[in-house]
């Protein structure tokens, strides 16, 4: 078993997690920061593009470069933070302003720089136990990805680079 999972989120769900979700984080993972780097026998190999990590990372650091607000990527990562907050505001888990202050941030903030990726390192044995491995049928392709729902700040370090 490898010791460590990774992830890339933009910097903008890492914010909205760290200070409305009290540092739980939501991380879609791969086994391999690469999967492109993988032996031709390894079934992570064919973990596609969009669960890979090295790539999933360069795709948002060029979609923050390019300020693109049409950008499919952006604009479906924000639908997703928007609803999401529209739900832990009804479950009374933030505030009115607080679903204010993550709408603005990820549908009218002209600062692209809040979708900057970041990866996480995940410490594979702090989160073991809560590890789900996603259904086949919700897989990008045929490599295994895990999605952890409530990885909290001290099991994880965060990466950024330029």
């Amino acid at each position: 078993m490898r010791p460590f999972l990774y992830s890339v989120n933009p910097w903008v769900s890492h914010h909205i997690c760290a200070t409305y979700r009290s540092g739980r984080h939501y991380a879609w993972c791969s086994k391999s920061f690469d999967a492109r780097k993988e032996g031709t026998l390894d079934l992570t190999r064919l973990v596609p593009p969009s669960s890979n990590p090295a790539e999933l990372y360069r795709r948002w650091q060029d979609e923050a470069k390019r300020r693109d607000r049409h950008s499919d990527l952006i604009k479906r990562v924000g639908l997703k933070l928007t609803s999401l907050a529209v739900l832990w505001e009804g479950k009374g888990e933030i505030s009115a302003l607080d679903l204010r202050e993550i709408a603005y941030m990820v549908n009218e903030s002209a600062d692209f720089n809040v979708w900057r990726p970041l990866l996480y390192v995940i410490d594979r044995s702090a989160v073991e136990d809560r590890l789900v491995t996603v259904d086949p049928k919700d897989r990008a392709g045929v490599g295994p990805e895990y999605i952890l729902e409530d990885l909290t700040d001290g099991e994880f370090d965060v990466l950024e680079f330029e």
